[in-house]
């Protein structure tokens, strides 16, 4: 069974929502609707921060999780209203609670009366040691019973796609010259290919961690073949996701190090590297052209990202200047055959170091690409690419194939100011609200294209398209205001994208 949204209004009017990381009552670290560990495994810590869209997200997930384990744990026929009542209940004890309970003993003995007067002696909560009878949870307890007896107002049950990562029980690794095959399998069904390239130990790291589920990982025999399939790429930390700059600074110096100055020398390297640095997201303090620790720290976590923690020194060579400003390659497809001036947005079968698919925003001037940028849509684990009349609301997808109209760009603090004011901390400083114009329709809204704000760490969309730094959002601003572009075709392959004009 499926849930539907009478249980997530149920869930969210007692659970409420806190952006922040917050400890619970009982000393759990706890974020979003009562979310305590991440659907990638990890535990929240204090600091975390997401938006409303990830905590609806993170809520989903959960339920879907307890979803399934409560259609395992029951062997008797229920009703919409009963099963809803069951997902909430899960959610706020847990399975392990709810698979021990006289509650699923008597449900799954056909005592139904008997299941129903259960819920109000789950009233409790230790506090300082002490179990304690708690108002909201008695409060809580009382209204799951009454949609548990409730034998009308069904709620529709909400079809969301099951995650392919979350399917995977075990993995296995295939070497092949450089690289790494890690073949993902449920059971001996295989499930995906993954071409994990380099040797970093933290990106293999990474690509483990988007199966949760998957409880072990063996390396193949000698000779043994490599089921055949097509593979998706596992883009590492030495690939950078920003896109190059086409007429980069020269770097005036030979090398740059802690503790010098613009001043000591001709030029304004430590300058122009503090400022691609902050567009990149790396340095948040003044641009002073001094290099101080503040530039340090920066110049240390930009190089542990792009070449791995173990080069991560602070010292700016040829090297690490030459990546700061982008070695990234696109192969660009030829658009279809048209005098057109427009965006386009294309699926890669490479995916981030966080399980996100990276996708190609392209500007189409006059009939051909002038421009493009790697971007993203979607929440990891949930990367399934629909047509229009197929992509759900809330399901955190990418947004679904078709044509759509560009607006106008909105400023959160004023023109051009990247830095200050924000709309909240998944969309940031600016955003270009986008509009679903065919075929058919799509119950899909409040799509944009804006900055991934909030990344990391928490990488991806609620399924708008996902700019990865200031850098690259202030080239898409360059497009529209160029020529003023009004039309965006995303096509994921699917045959149900509109041939440009």
């Amino acid at each position: 069974m499926k849930i539907s949204q009478n249980c997530i209004d149920l869930i969210k009017k007692w659970e409420g929502c806190k952006l922040s990381a917050y400890l619970c009552p009982a000393k759990v670290w706890t974020i979003g609707y009562g979310t305590t560990v991440y659907p990638d495994g990890k535990k929240v810590k204090k600091g975390d921060r997401i938006t409303d869209q990830q905590a609806e997200g993170f809520l989903l997930d959960e339920c879907q999780e307890k979803a399934d384990a409560i259609t395992q744990l029951i062997s008797v026929e229920i009703n919409q209203n009963q099963f809803d009542a069951l997902v909430s209940f899960t959610y706020n004890v847990g399975i392990g609670a709810f698979k021990n309970s006289t509650l699923r003993r008597k449900l799954n003995q056909k005592d139904y009366e008997g299941a129903a007067s259960e819920f109000k002696h789950w009233n409790k909560a230790t506090i300082n040691g002490v179990k304690q009878v708690l108002e909201g949870l008695a409060k809580r307890r009382k209204e799951e019973e009454l949609l548990f007896r409730k034998k009308d107002g069904f709620g529709t049950p909400l079809d969301f796609e099951p995650s392919v990562e979350h399917s995977v029980t075990w993995l296995k690794g295939y070497p092949e010259g450089e690289d790494l095959i890690v073949v993902a399998y449920n059971k001996d069904k295989v499930v995906e290919i993954v071409t994990l390239k380099g040797n970093l130990k933290e990106d293999l790291t990474n690509l483990l961690n988007q199966y949760p589920k998957a409880k072990n990982f063996h390396i193949a025999s000698v000779g043994e073949k490599i089921p055949d399939g097509e593979r998706i790429e596992f883009v590492g930390h030495t690939q950078t996701l920003f896109s190059s700059v086409e007429n980069p600074p020269t770097l005036e110096r030979d090398l740059l190090i802690k503790g010098m100055s613009d001043e000591d020398a001709p030029g304004h390297d430590i300058q122009e590297m503090q400022e691609r640095l902050k567009d990149l997201g790396y340095y948040k303090r003044e641009i002073d052209g001094i290099f101080g620790s503040g530039t340090d720290d920066a110049v240390r976590s930009f190089q542990a990202d792009v070449f791995g923690s173990g080069e991560a020194d602070g010292k700016v060579g040829p090297k690490t200047w030459a990546k700061l400003w982008g070695t990234e390659k696109h192969i660009i497809q030829p658009p279809p055959p048209t005098q057109g001036t427009y965006l386009r947005l294309t699926k890669t079968n490479r995916k981030d170091c966080y399980g996100v698919y990276i996708l190609i925003l392209e500007y189409i001037k006059n009939g051909k690409v002038k421009d493009s940028l790697n971007v993203c849509s979607g929440q990891r684990n949930k990367q399934h690419f629909r047509k229009g009349i197929d992509s759900i609301p809330m399901s955190m997808t990418p947004l679904p194939e078709g044509k759509w109209y560009i607006n106008n760009i909105i400023w959160a603090g004023g023109k051009d100011k990247y830095y200050g004011a924000i709309f909240n901390k998944g969309i940031g400083p600016v955003t270009v609200p986008i509009d679903y114009k065919g075929p058919n329709y799509t119950r899909r809204s409040a799509i944009e294209i804006h900055i991934d704000w909030n990344h990391p760490p928490f990488p991806g969309t609620a399924g708008c398209v996902g700019i990865h730094t200031v850098a690259d959002y202030k080239r898409f601003v360059t497009w529209l205001r160029d020529t003023d572009p009004r039309d965006l075709y995303v096509d994921w392959g699917l045959g149900s994208c509109p041939q440009p004009n």
